[in-house]
Order: C-alpha cells, then sequence, then structure tokens
C-alpha cells in the first residue's frame, strides 16, 4: 500500500509547493474562484480536444471514424494517459489554450469603477465552461465518469513521468515569480497604488493569470478542478486565519497542505474510498480545525508571530 501511495504523495507535494503560494496572492486579490475557472476552462479544452481527437488525428483513430464515433477512451484526458503522443499533445494544447483565453477574460474583467465586480465576472466564466464541458462530453461513452473524473481527478494512479513532468514545469513558474515577484505583489496588496507607481496593472495582470493558467492546466489533469481549488484555497485560508505575513503564512499553509495530503491519502487507502474526495474532505477537516483554533485564540485575529 505504501508503495502504491508513493508518486501520489509526491504529485500532493509538488501541487502544494506551488498552490500554496499562489493561493495567498488569490485570497488577498479576492479573487477566490478564479482557480475553478481557470481550471474548468482548461478541463473544457480538454474536453473539445476529445471530441476533435478523430477528426484531427485520423491516423491515430481509424480512418472510418465518424460523428457517431466522436470520443474514443483512448483519448480520455482524465480517465487514462493518453495512448500516444500526438493525443496527448493536442489534449495539453487544447487545455493550455482554452485556459489561457480564460487568464485574458479574467485580466480584462478587472474594471475600475468596479460596476461589475470581479468576482462576479470570474464566477460566469466558470458557469459558462462548466456547462460547455458538459455539453462536449454528453455523447461521450462514460460521460458521467468523465465529468466526475473532471472534477476529482485520479491522482491516485498518478506516475513518476507526470509527477517529474509537473515538477519541472512549476519550477519555471517559480522562477517567473521571483524575476517578477514584487510586480505580482505589489498588484496583489493593491492594484491603485501599483497603477499609481507606473506598473500597467492590466498587463501585469495577465502575466500573472497566464503562469496561474500554466500551473492549473497541469495540476487539473492531475487533480481534477476541487482537488485544484482545495489545495489553492484551503492551506492559505488556514495560514491567514493562524498568523500574519505573507512569508509566515506561506510556511504554514506548506506545513498545512502536507498534513491534510497525508490524512487524505491515508483515509483513502484505509477505508477504500475516492483518492480525490478523501483529499478535499480532509483539507475541509483541516479549515475547521484552523478555524476553530483561530476562533478560541480571539475571535478569529491572527497572531503577530509565526
Amino acid at each position: 500500500m505504501l508503495q502504491i501511495l508513493v508518486a501520489p504523495f509526491a504529485a500532493c507535494v509538488v501541487l502544494a509547493a506551488l498552490h500554496c503560494y499562489m493561493g495567498l496572492h488569490i485570497l488577498r486579490r479576492g479573487v477566490i474562484f478564479v482557480d475553478l475557472a481557470l481550471a474548468q476552462m482548461a478541463a473544457l479544452g480538454a474536453a473539445v480536444a476529445v471530441v476533435l481527437a478523430p477528426v484531427m488525428l485520423p491516423r491515430e483513430h481509424g480512418e472510418a471514424a465518424g460523428p457517431a464515433s466522436a470520443v474514443v477512451e483512448a483519448a480520455d484526458p482524465w480517465l487514462e494517459e493518453p495512448s500516444d503522443p500526438a493525443t496527448e499533445a493536442l489534449t495539453y494544447g487544447f487545455s493550455l489554450l482554452f485556459a489561457f483565453a480564460g487568464a485574458g477574460l479574467i485580466a480584462v474583467g478587472r474594471l475600475k469603477d468596479n460596476r461589475v465586480p470581479h468576482e462576479a465576472f470570474i464566477g460566469i466564466v466558470y458557469v459558462v465552461s462548466a456547462a460547455l464541458a458538459m455539453l462536449a462530453l454528453n455523447k461521450a461513452p462514460h460521460g458521467s465518469e468523465k465529468m466526475e473524473a473532471m472534477l476529482l481527478g485520479s491522482i491516485l494512479f498518478v506516475g513518476w513521468r507526470e509527477v517529474g513532468r509537473t515538477a519541472a514545469l512549476y519550477a519555471v513558474i517559480a522562477v517567473l515569480h521571483v524575476v517578477w515577484g514584487r510586480r505580482f505583489l505589489s498588484i496583489t496588496e493593491s492594484p491603485e497604488g501599483a497603477e499609481a507607481q507606473g506598473l500597467k496593472v492590466r498587463l501585469w495582470d495577465f502575466l500573472f493569470y497566464v503562469t496561474f493558467g500554466l500551473m492549473v492546466t497541469q495540476s487539473v489533469k492531475i487533480g481534477g478542478v476541487l482537488v485544484v481549488f482545495s489545495f489553492l484555497i484551503i492551506p492559505a485560508a488556514c495560514a491567514t486565519l493562524l498568523l500574519r505575513g505573507f512569508w509566515p503564512r506561506l510556511l504554514a499553509a506548506w506545513a498545512l497542505a502536507l498534513v491534510a495530503s497525508v490524512a487524505g491519502l491515508w483515509f483513502s487507502a484505509a477505508g477504500d474510498m475516492p483518492t480525490g474526495a478523501s483529499l478535499v474532505a480532509a483539507f475541509g477537516a483541516m479549515l475547521a480545525v484552523c478555524a476553530a483554533v483561530a476562533g478560541f485564540r480571539g475571535g478569529g485575529e491572527p497572531s503577530a508571530a509565526p
């Protein structure tokens, strides 16, 4: 059992490394559901790739493939690893394209007069992309199973190649945030102040969400929409309840994410329960405990020191 869980735990460690950092940005910006929106856009791209694969890659799917067999199991981006490099590239390319499109929509949706709240705009992107994904998968064989996998992923069956690929991509994104981090943090803390300093807020917002989209496109393929959201928001929320300061909160979020990952994987293995749902439940339980601790310490007011 431990051998089975080593690779999923390594995937959780990699996910936590970048998602906790991004989550603190997202909480401070007040765009809580941006992860759900971009993850769902990436999933929509994968669904479109599944539908178009027989047309765009006829050799891989048979020359006789027609509209009635527009979806094949070998191209499934959630239930199993694609069977050939061309299908894998097509699926990833469409996911990335749709995630970037979502990043552009969300960046443009920040209005100066706030007549339409940014969070409302993000919610619209999520709802519409979720509906379109359901429509795309409606005619797919085992469509309901695909939709469930889209939400909860298949992290239990992740392989070391996927873990390594994810770690390499996250390392590149981390370097970009080291280089551009001050600009991103300035906009996170105060968009008006950043604009007064001469920063082009929409441009840097777009770049921030592009890196976010890169992260989500990869992670949603492993964990699904709900697991990715849990890694992003819940450890950051717990750390914010307990501590002050960006970096103390980041360290705490990393530690809490690892604890919840171990608990979720153990519960899944011991009870023979779905891994994705077990992870989300563990993160939820962790938030309840942290909220109770914060309330006991004085109305949820975070301490001044780590």
